[in-house]
């Protein structure tokens, strides 16, 4: 009778865990420099993307500090998340040549590239021959430089510079036409320059991509599909028209 018990109380215990993600005791969490998505704060990582992954984490019970967010130079951070299990990397373009890498959840959000003009300027760009015609100000050997001159804008045009705020200030007093750089970035750090980014509009695009989260690929499939349902329940919008992904979006992007 006692056996039958054993037997009776194991398949209950199955039964009510069988539905659950598989927890991980300890996790390496890694990011870079990429605001408003991840950026350091006081000594702590915060962003849209740092914000999403705590919560979807919390909701699949598994507990996440903050404190244990590592903020890294990408090239080390990128490798380790190759080669260390349990390892998590953010926010990372989902890419043909990384989709194998890697396990994936997302995606968190889209990100555009593109050239950033004053509305006044009433700037239109058919073609980006037509952006030689400006002043383009770009960040020195930055991605989206490269990209302006992988399309063919010669380094005369450029206002090359090594921060992205110096850019913006530029862009505001005129001494540019056009911006190339991260637009939801560009966005940000109007408003932390106390710029009102709404009059300006991004007026070529150069690239897009989804960001996602890069898990270790040895890390469980039941585990990444409850995390990619999660995110999903996440941007589904509420009585009020708006998900919990937008508004933590639009804490870091309203003024």
């Amino acid at each position: 009778m006692r056996g039958l018990q054993t037997k009776i109380l194991l398949v209950l215990l199955f039964s009510l865990f069988a539905g659950s993600a598989p927890a991980q005791d300890r996790w390496n969490i890694m990011t870079e420099e990429l605001p408003p998505y991840n950026f350091s704060r006081e000594n702590l990582v915060y962003g849209i993307s740092a914000d999403i992954l705590l919560a979807i984490m919390e909701k699949n019970g598994i507990s996440v500090e903050r404190s244990s967010l590592q903020m890294m130079p990408w090239p080390r951070a990128y490798l380790m998340a190759q080669e260390t299990p349990s390892s998590i990397l953010f926010s990372t373009a989902r890419t043909p040549q990384r989709e194998n890498l890697f396990k994936w959840v997302g995606p968190i959000t889209d990100i555009a590239i593109g050239l950033v003009a004053p509305k006044s300027k009433n700037i239109k760009l058919q073609s980006i021959e037509d952006a030689e015609k400006y002043r383009i100000g770009t960040i020195l050997n930055g991605a989206p430089e490269q990209l302006v001159r992988e399309a063919g804008v010669g380094e005369d045009c450029l206002e090359r510079v090594v921060s992205p705020e110096a850019n913006i200030k530029k862009l505001h007093l005129g001494r540019i036409d056009l911006f190339a750089f991260n637009l939801t970035t560009t966005k940000y750090l109007m408003i932390r320059l106390g710029i009102d980014p709404d009059l300006y509009e991004p007026v070529y695009i150069l690239k897009q991509a989804d960001l996602y989260y890069a898990f270790h690929r040895d890390t469980d499939d039941q585990l990444i599909d409850a995390l990619n349902r999660t995110l999903q329940e996440m941007k589904r919008p509420d009585a009020t028209g708006k998900s919990r992904v937008d508004r933590i979006i639009n804490s870091y992007l309203t003024l």
